[in-house]
């Protein structure tokens, strides 16, 4: 036997099938593929900052001044009293609710501890904002009521009061608000539920309709407010 054929039968011996090594590689490939898969889906998903449901969000609010907020004096739920104008350098978001509300008020007090729950997370803004819900029903919410209500919604007692009065120092508060109230036949009150953001100087500068209230934007409202200066 010559070098020559001594050579092409050593190369046969040693070469590969294609057939065999496409399989190999198919095999390594499918296997990388379903493990990297496995490992996207077991790492926790980041959700975007807001959700996209179809609803314009402004990212640059204009918040232009309205008038200086009304000021009050109201109990919260241990019977101390609560100034707004104590508030200033924060801001302060306020509505009006009352704890036996069946539609409006349960909703909208969701949304506002859903915007509360950004705000926490947050961090530096949560410590800058508070919260006030005003009972517009004196007679029934007793401040073990609104006790229970803020139980119910994990309010944060320390940023988030829920104030009343008696109806006589309640009605000039509603008024400045202009919070009227139309009690029906079945028990239920009602009323405009509007919100109104306050900036750290004390100035009106968002009023919300129920309708039209989104915590996401009222998050980017106050944050805008929160970047200007005191």
């Amino acid at each position: 036997m010559n070098s020559q054929n001594f050579l092409r039968i050593s190369a046969s011996r040693e070469r590969i099938p294609l057939g065999v090594l496409g399989v190999a590689l198919l095999l390594l490939c499918t296997s990388f593929t379903t493990i990297r898969a496995a490992w996207a889906d077991a790492l926790p998903q980041k959700s975007p900052p807001f959700e996209s449901d179809g609803a314009a969000l402004s990212r640059t609010p204009s918040l232009p001044v309205i008038r200086v907020a009304p000021d009050f004096i109201l109990l919260n739920t241990v019977n101390q009293p609560v100034h707004l104008s104590d508030l200033r350098g924060q801001v302060v978001l306020i509505s009006f609710i009352y704890t036996s509300c069946t539609s409006a008020c349960p909703l909208l007090t969701a949304r506002m501890s859903a915007l509360w729950g950004r705000l926490k997370r947050d961090g530096a803004a949560a410590r800058q904002v508070r919260f006030l819900s005003i009972t517009v029903d004196p007679a029934r919410d007793s401040a073990a009521a609104l006790e229970r209500y803020v139980k119910r919604f994990k309010a944060d007692p320390a940023r988030w009061s829920f104030l009343r009065e008696e109806r006589q120092k309640l009605q000039p508060v509603l008024a400045a608000y202009d919070e009227w109230t139309r009690p029906q036949p079945d028990g239920e009150i009602d009323h405009p539920a509007r919100l109104y953001l306050i900036d750290r100087r004390g100035r009106l500068r968002e009023i919300y309709s129920i309708s039209f209230f989104d915590e996401r934007q009222a998050f980017l409202d106050i944050q805008a407010l929160l970047h200007q200066s005191p």
